[in-house]
């Protein structure tokens, strides 16, 4: 029930779609670019990558636009999307003002779209966002140091790579990022030879990071003729689902990888990034409070989870780079308070795109929830939280990413419209909100494991299938996303996917308050953990603790 893996492939895939189309640069002049790459994914073909570089009026256009085919459990998800940079030439770009004009990005998903557009007027920048019917438009400050639009950092790493450098590094804008500065470092791992248009071609590789995102990915250019140092030849990544890798084709192969075929195999992206537990869970939705040791498989990454909402953390062991065995106790009854700088933060009561408080359905479906006044603030927010469960009829993976206002009226989505829909009605009651995202309890049947998808015995709104006992269950944790309300100064969980109002089965990676200036940053926390741990249940209790007045109905009515 999660489409935030669909998300990770839109994301990671983005930032290294941004430096494609950028070949035969020189300064005084762009070459006019059309190419075509053929989109892999455990080596099967699941799309196309169509990247152009135009210049007319004094301003360069550089666009990359990505089709994507993949299976969610049973679910065809396909999503299109496109990034444009214009950025003035070096003739032409007026007096104080930055290379940099703009820049746009459009997804679209079955009948949804989404589209931001970025304006940089010397130390700032504007955001429009449209949602559905709904616009919004953001303005804030973008720093003062030196940064480089998209086709002047391509042209650095072009001029370092002719003059033998192993390194290089420029400061860029990637705005699927949110409207900040990023460090971009790419440093020469090797020579290979990659077979292209049929023919061997030697080639430079080179690894690249960029700040904020824990997983790097791998450019390839070729290391001979004219495009030597220019022309991407193909990008790599190593996913838990198998490598992604987009190469450079023609438009026939191209558009063929990225057109659905009926019985066509294609990669499933939610099943396949579970992480076993390998000793269920006794009864998730009874349980007051569970330890779960958390492990990292590799020494690359760190295991920074956050101590928020029912969740708190204790680092167990560490390396250089920090955390990477950690105790997670997820207690019902203690809920973390909120820092003083979250209790001012108006990130959390204002509209955006993605959480439109401000929409008239939103604000109605959210005043026809009636609670007592002795309920208080938690019992309005159980109460919200029951009503996205109940509102939404049509739960399954065909979407992706609805705002707030868009699933009001569709009534239908998987975790993250339950938990932007419910985010955005607590916000319409004046309740602070924030989507909380990491991974959820589920069990699936032993015997099924190796079938395609494997069946859910207990999914993630607590059902339980008939017939079948414990020692048939295979526990697992999904990534998920859900939703946390500030109440009394206290953050607590609610995820309106299930039929309680939260249960100790989910382990907290982040939170976002989906502020249009925020963009999809917060989210990448995860990129680094799926399929990267490994989870140990420590404890189980049952019983209510001594001191109910820890209790979040006690504490916060």
């Amino acid at each position: 029930d999660s489409v935030m893996p669909l998300q990770l492939v839109r994301l990671l895939t983005l930032a290294g779609a941004l430096a494609l189309a950028l070949a035969g640069a020189r300064e005084e002049e762009w070459s006019s670019e059309d190419l075509w790459y053929t989109v892999r994914i455990a080596d099967a073909p699941v799309g196309s990558l169509h990247t152009t570089v135009e210049h007319a009026d004094g301003k360069y256009t550089s666009t990359e636009a990505m089709h994507v085919l993949v299976h969610r459990g049973d679910d065809l998800s396909e999503m299109q999307f496109q990034t444009d940079f214009v950025e003035w030439d070096a003739k032409s770009t007026p007096k104080d003002s930055p290379r940099a004009v703009a820049t746009s990005y459009v997804q679209e998903f079955a009948t949804q779209q989404i589209r931001m557009l970025c304006k940089f007027r010397g130390g700032e920048i504007e955001l429009t966002s449209f949602n559905g019917e709904q616009e919004h438009v953001s303005v804030a400050p973008l720093e003062e140091t030196e940064w480089a639009a998209r086709l002047q950092s391509r042209r650095k790493f072009k001029e370092e790579c002719l003059q033998g450098k192993e390194m290089v590094h420029y400061r860029t804008v990637r705005p699927e990022l949110g409207p900040k500065v990023v460090d971009v470092t790419s440093s020469l791992v090797g020579h290979e030879t990659l077979l292209l248009h049929g023919v061997d071609t030697k080639v430079t590789v080179w690894d690249v990071s960029i700040s904020g995102v824990p997983v790097n990915m791998t450019e390839v250019y070729p290391d001979e003729g004219d495009f030597k140092c220019t022309r991407l030849a193909q990008m790599r990544m190593a996913m838990p689902f198998g490598d992604l890798r987009a190469t450079l084709s023609n438009r026939v192969e191209a558009e063929t990888a990225a057109t659905h075929v009926e019985g066509r195999p294609l990669p499933e992206l939610v099943y396949a990034m579970f992480t076993p537990l390998p000793k269920p869970i006794s009864n998730v939705n009874e349980c007051y409070e569970v330890g779960l040791r958390v492990t990292l498989k590799d020494d690359v990454q760190v295991l920074e989870l956050p101590s928020a909402g029912y969740q708190r953390v204790a680092v167990e062991e560490s390396s250089e780079r920090g955390p990477t065995k950690v105790m997670v106790t997820v207690d019902l009854e203690r809920p973390v308070a909120a820092t003083p700088e979250e209790r001012e933060d108006p990130a959390f009561t204002d509209p955006s795109a993605m959480v439109d408080s401000s929409d008239e359905v939103v604000q109605k479906l959210a005043k026809s929830v009636k609670v007592p006044k002795s309920a208080g603030a938690v019992g309005l927010a159980y109460g919200l939280r029951d009503l996205v469960y109940d509102h939404i009829l049509k739960k399954d993976l065909t979407t992706a990413f609805a705002s707030a206002s868009e699933v009001a009226r569709t009534r239908a989505g998987d975790c993250t419209e339950h938990a932007v829909l419910l985010a955005g009605l607590l916000r319409a009651r004046k309740i602070p909100a924030r989507v909380a995202h990491g991974l959820v309890y589920v069990e699936r049947y032993a015997d099924d494991a190796q079938s395609e998808y494997g069946t859910a015995a207990v999914t993630p709104d607590g059902h339980t299938a008939p017939g079948r006992g414990a020692d048939d269950i295979d526990a697992q944790f999904g990534w998920h996303m859900w939703t946390q309300a500030m109440v009394n100064g206290y953050w607590i969980d609610l995820d309106a996917t299930l039929h309680v109002p939260y249960n100790v089965g989910h382990v907290l990676v982040g939170t976002s308050s989906m502020a249009d200036m925020e963009g999809h940053y917060q989210h990448m926390s995860m990129a680094g953990l799926i399929g990267n741990l490994g989870m140990e249940l420590v404890h189980e209790r049952y019983q209510p603790g001594s001191d109910q007045s820890l209790g979040v109905a006690e504490s916060q009515s």
